[in-house]
């Protein structure tokens, strides 16, 4: 075949498949919605939340999306609705090749389970509070305190912004996470910690500090608790800058 003729075979080609690809795109903006299609990561967390969840949330809101032509569906609106589900992040919708709305999120990773008054909470990274779950647990830290302020689920106060802190710097720091069993916030801001190995409290004072406070903890642990023995001392106090303050049972 001569190169001219060569030439015009690819043009043809192109052309021809270019048709192809709009013609198939307009019968499918025209064609009905065929379904929602959940797609959730979970990480490595226990699942807390399931695909028809997310489907009820949005059919509430968006009862016609069913009957709707695929053009005509505002996949904006969807992502909107899906992040109504507190267990969401990163929330986005689309509609597949297949003509499915599809809704794809990730699951919040809870880094302390928070018992604030008579109420219940997860909290994550991006301080974002989220209720407990029927379909699974999340062995984290637990925290409290005696409350002096209302909580409000949009915006931390000062104590639940203080525990928010201290667990993101246990969360990041694998020494430090496995110590710590629970935290305790006092009236005052004093932080008051339980830890997973010994009968004893630990006294942190303010989040502050934090990198210096656990390193000397962390010290006191390996050389002075061997010799002095786990059952010693009924707290330990890191709130005095460069010094652990043991008070004995």
């Amino acid at each position: 075949m001569k190169r001219p003729a060569k030439i015009m075979l690819i043009v043809l080609s192109a052309v021809v498949l270019a048709v192809l690809v709009i013609v198939a795109n307009v019968v499918r903006s025209r064609s009905q919605v065929r379904g929602i299609e959940v797609v959730i990561r979970y990480g490595d967390t226990p699942q807390l939340v399931g695909s028809q969840t997310v489907v009820d949330t949005v059919l509430r809101s968006m009862p016609n999306l069913l009957q709707l032509s695929v053009k005509n569906v505002d996949c904006k609106r969807v992502a909107s609705v899906a992040r109504r589900v507190p267990f969401l992040t990163q929330v986005s919708a689309s509609v597949s090749v297949g003509g499915k709305v599809v809704v794809r999120a990730g699951q919040r990773r809870p880094i302390a389970r928070l018992y604030y008054g008579t109420r219940e909470f997860y909290i994550d990274r991006d301080g974002v509070l989220f209720p407990p779950s029927a379909l699974g647990f999340c062995d984290v830290l637990v925290a409290g305190g005696s409350f002096t302020e209302p909580l409000r689920l949009d915006s931390l106060n000062a104590q639940a912004t203080a525990i928010w802190k201290l667990a993101c710097f246990l969360d990041d720091e694998d020494d430090y996470r496995d110590l710590i069993d629970q935290i305790f916030i006092e009236r005052d801001g004093n932080m008051m910690m339980v830890p997973k190995v010994g009968d004893h409290v630990i006294e942190l004072g303010a989040v502050d500090d934090l990198d210096n406070k656990f390193s000397n903890l962390l010290t006191f642990y390996r050389k002075g608790m061997p010799r002095a023995g786990w059952n010693t001392y009924s707290k330990i106090s890191l709130k005095f800058k460069g010094q652990v303050v043991c008070t004995k049972k």
